[in-house]
């Protein structure tokens, strides 16, 4: 295990991709704290005007799993329909039921993705499912944050997750908060 200090950050990211798995692990923020779980995640690159070459985050590519303290943090009042509360697809669709613990308390989250369904679990509870490549989700990423008029490259990527062979890189958010992870677990089902 390792332990970032202030002043260190960046997103954790597994080395290598992932298709069709189960992801388990454990997690807690800080008061006020904000954070996520990012899964067939792309590396993309673009160039600006002036030719410089520049790595994209990972949540332009990425589904989201949102890791949040609910009850302190501005973002769980924003989106629809409380779709930016801890283990929603972010700006998307909430995690119902919202069984969160607190913040500094422990919160068991899982994500299973199998064949372009999508299932995500809190603390022991199935919350949210869905389906990637569909119409519905081409509908909902047309009705978020991440829409073709309002951001056209997440848009376009995001529509297209896990890139030609549906697969990618699982990511831990680095927000700028304290967060901790611990018991991350990953069994492959293909």
């Amino acid at each position: 295990g390792g332990e970032a200090q202030d002043g260190d950050g960046g997103d954790i990211i597994f080395s290598h991709k992932f298709k069709n798995f189960e992801l388990l692990l454990d997690w807690k923020v800080s008061k006020g704290g904000n954070s996520g779980i990012f899964f067939l995640a792309q590396e993309v690159s673009t160039t600006d005007a002036d030719g410089n070459e520049r790595m994209e985050p990972i949540y332009i590519s990425s589904p989201e799993y949102q890791v949040l303290d609910n009850a302190n943090h501005p973002d769980a009042q924003l989106g629809k329909d409380n779709n930016r509360m801890s283990a929603s697809l972010y700006d998307m669709i909430p995690a119902v039921p919202q069984n969160q613990n607190p913040f500094d308390e422990w919160n068991k989250a899982k994500i299973m993705v199998y064949k372009g369904t999508v299932v995500h679990g809190q603390n022991d509870e199935n919350v949210v499912e869905y389906h990637l490549w569909t119409q519905q989700w081409t509908d909902m990423l047309q009705a978020s944050k991440f829409s073709k008029d309002k951001w056209p490259l997440a848009y376009e990527l995001l529509n297209n997750v896990g890139g030609p062979e549906r697969e990618g890189y699982i990511g831990l958010q680095d927000h700028g908060d304290d967060v901790w992870f611990r018991n991350i677990r990953i069994k492959i089902l293909d």
